[in-house]
């Protein structure tokens, strides 16, 4: 690796205007999640787009908008997902919750839970997205990357995380709207006992 490369992946991203990694506000880090989903979504969009009207270009055309448009945009969206990723892990320490991956734990103060495998997975995925709604079907893709499931099962485990999650006592919950889905939902404004 040469002098360059190494100082450009230590070079930070660079910060939407407003943005501030040191905040002490769990719900600033659920800002900044929801925005870069949204800047996310919106890129990976775009470059679908591009990509399908690529083919009745010309060569030299076509050539020109992936070398510097595509690239760009995709140079972007993986700063954009670097900073969701930073967002996501700095939410879960600002919330005061810690997690082991390989356990499955979910720590909040003294208290711990441990989780089936499909509600781990339903839990972190409710995360990423909060407080943004999801439908069941999306659930079922998108978490557990299987659509043959039906969505009965999907509620069995809703009912599993929420009783967990009130063993746990961190302030926050699984809430359903009718037609949009089911959220996870962190009450900032609960007062959380220090025991």
């Amino acid at each position: 690796m040469g002098a360059g490369q190494v100082g450009a992946a230590f070079q930070p991203d660079r910060l939407l205007e407003g943005e501030d990694p040191r905040s002490l506000v769990p719900k600033d880090a659920r800002h900044w999640i929801a925005v870069y989903r949204e800047m996310i979504t919106f890129k990976e969009d775009l470059l679908a787009r591009i990509r399908a009207q690529l083919r009745s270009l010309p060569e030299s055309a076509r050539q020109d908008v992936l070398d510097n448009d595509v690239a760009l945009i995709e140079e972007q969206l993986r700063r954009y997902q670097r900073r969701l990723e930073y967002w996501f892990a700095r939410q879960w320490e600002l919330e005061g919750l810690q997690i082991d991956y390989e356990s499955r734990t979910i720590m909040y103060r003294e208290r711990s839970i441990v989780m089936s495998k499909r509600e781990f997975q339903l839990l972190v995925f409710l995360t990423t997205r909060s407080p943004a709604y999801t439908t069941p079907n999306q659930l079922l893709v998108q978490a557990w990357h299987d659509s043959r499931l039906p969505e009965e099962s999907l509620r069995t485990y809703i009912g599993k995380v929420r009783a967990k999650l009130a063993r746990l006592r961190v302030g926050a919950e699984i809430k359903n709207r009718p037609r949009e889905g089911y959220a996870l939902i962190f009450d900032d404004r609960k007062k959380r006992p220090a025991f």
